[in-house]
Formats: C-alpha cells, structure tokens, sequence
C-alpha cells in the first residue's frame, strides 16, 4: 500500500479523519474526568504551532495555542485556580501533521483543562532542539488578538516528542 502524499485527497481525508478523532477523544477524556469529579474544561484550539525561542517573545518558547474566544472565561476560571504539574499528551502524525489532546490537571482544586491541537510536523525541528537544550518545554494560551491567557511548564518533554 502506498502512502499518501501530503495534498493528495487520500492525506486530506486521513488528516480530517484524526482531528475528527482527537476531538472525540477529547470529549471521551473530559467526559471520564468528570465522572470522577473534575471539573473539565475542553477546548478545541482554533490554531497551534511550536513556537522556537527566536520566534516569539524574548525568553518563550513551547507550544502556542490560540483558542477562540467564547472558551476564555472558562479557561480563564480554570487557569487561575491551580498550578496544573500533572499533564499527558496523547498524539499521532498523520499526512506530515501532529494530531495531540494535551490534558492538564490540578488535583488540589480539582481542575482539569484538555486542548486538542494539530500543526505541521515540519515546523518542530528548532522547537525540539530548543528543547533538548533547555530539558523544559512550555505550553501558552492565547486569543487570536495575542492576549496571552496563561503558560503551563512541562518538565518531561518527552512526552510531546516521543521516539526523539
């Protein structure tokens, strides 16, 4: 069986298909999460991209995750509440993108945030030497105007590039 290039209709369906399937994962976790009593919140992110540190902001670096607006508040409400050191990212690479559900919790305040996000594996290359370097990857929360929302730190990168 051959593989589909990147723009044939083939790899275009794959892709559709596995953010159709991340997003079902998505709301089957956060539906399991709160079956336990966490209080979830489950974002869709409108656009995600790793961010190397020349790119952005002197000293950031990570993954930018812009979600739409009408998620804010609850996000907002969520993030101020805990410190979220316990994460997993769950992904896979299908047609030359990264389909990955980032969950996010906080046992003290019972806060749970999942994003569900997809880029091009092609633009990771500098963001992961970044992070080989550093031994720290970031994750920050942004509107589409840039209003930053809220950064996570994320200690074991390896998670977000496996077999590295």
């Amino acid at each position: 069986m051959s593989n589909p290039t990147e723009d044939s209709p083939a790899s275009v369906d794959a892709r559709k298909d596995a953010w159709r399937r991340t997003l079902q994962e998505m709301e089957s976790i956060a539906s399991e999460l709160e079956a336990e009593g966490w209080e979830t919140v489950a974002i869709p992110v409108g656009h995600a991209a790793p961010e190397p540190p020349e790119a952005g902001e002197e000293g950031r670096f990570g993954f930018v995750h812009v979600i739409p607006g009408n998620y804010e508040s609850a996000f907002r409400e969520a993030f101020e509440a805990g410190g979220f050191e316990r994460y997993d990212v769950f992904r896979q690479e299908i047609g030359g993108k990264v389909f990955f559900l980032l969950q996010l919790l906080d046992p003290p305040s019972g806060n749970a945030i999942l994003l569900a996000a997809q880029y091009d594996e092609q633009h990771s290359g500098p963001l992961e030497s970044a992070v080989e370097e550093e031994g720290v990857v970031y994750s920050h929360v942004q509107k589409l105007d840039a209003t930053h929302l809220g950064s996570f730190r994320h200690d074991e990168p390896g998670k977000f590039f496996p077999g590295d």
